[in-house]
């Protein structure tokens, strides 16, 4: 989310520095970081005059920060893109519908065309981690089957079963 939307972070770290006696001592600093918007894995953040003193009371050299896009529950990222996972009820998939997909800056409605198959992945072009060339979002759909509980619901699966005998789920495959 820092990465997709930019965000001020605070960190910790030990640092060496000398003491009053000349002594090498590790020092517990906080600094106040601008994650800006864009930023992928495996770049790296320069904060200036952040690092270690300089030799014979030279200037502080720079900090480095690399950066590592932490795992998200919902969203994967990839380079630029963003994918997330979209769970359809069997109608909606077959007849087509209108869903609320999440997206990192909030839900989009989403239009799910008919006969979709689980499996198919939609592109929603440029809604992926911010650039001067956006990444794309992928959204991957996935089907949910409700589970046969009642005796009503087994009778529906019944009919569902009767009335696609020929359709073999497993011809193709």
């Amino acid at each position: 989310m820092d990465s997709y939307l930019g965000a001020q972070r605070s960190i910790g770290l030990k640092m060496p520095a000398l003491d009053n006696q000349g002594h090498l001592r590790m020092q517990e600093r906080t600094l106040e970081v601008k994650i800006p918007k864009g930023i992928r894995s495996g770049q790296h953040l320069r904060l200036a005059g952040q690092g270690s003193p300089g030799f014979g009371n030279g200037k502080a050299g720079d900090l480095y920060l690399e950066i590592v896009i932490k795992p998200n529950s919902l969203f994967k990222v990839d380079g630029k893109d963003v994918s997330v996972d979209l769970n359809l009820a069997p109608w909606e998939a077959a007849l087509g519908a209108t869903v609320d997909l999440p997206t990192p800056t909030g839900k989009v409605e989403l239009s799910i065309p008919a006969n979709t198959m689980a499996g198919k992945k939609l592109r929603l072009k440029g809604k992926g981690i911010p650039s001067q060339e956006p990444g794309d979002l992928y959204t991957a759909i996935r089907l949910v089957t409700p589970p046969a509980v009642s005796d009503s619901d087994k009778e529906a699966y019944q009919a569902m079963a009767k009335s696609f005998a020929a359709f073999n789920p497993r011809a193709n495959g």
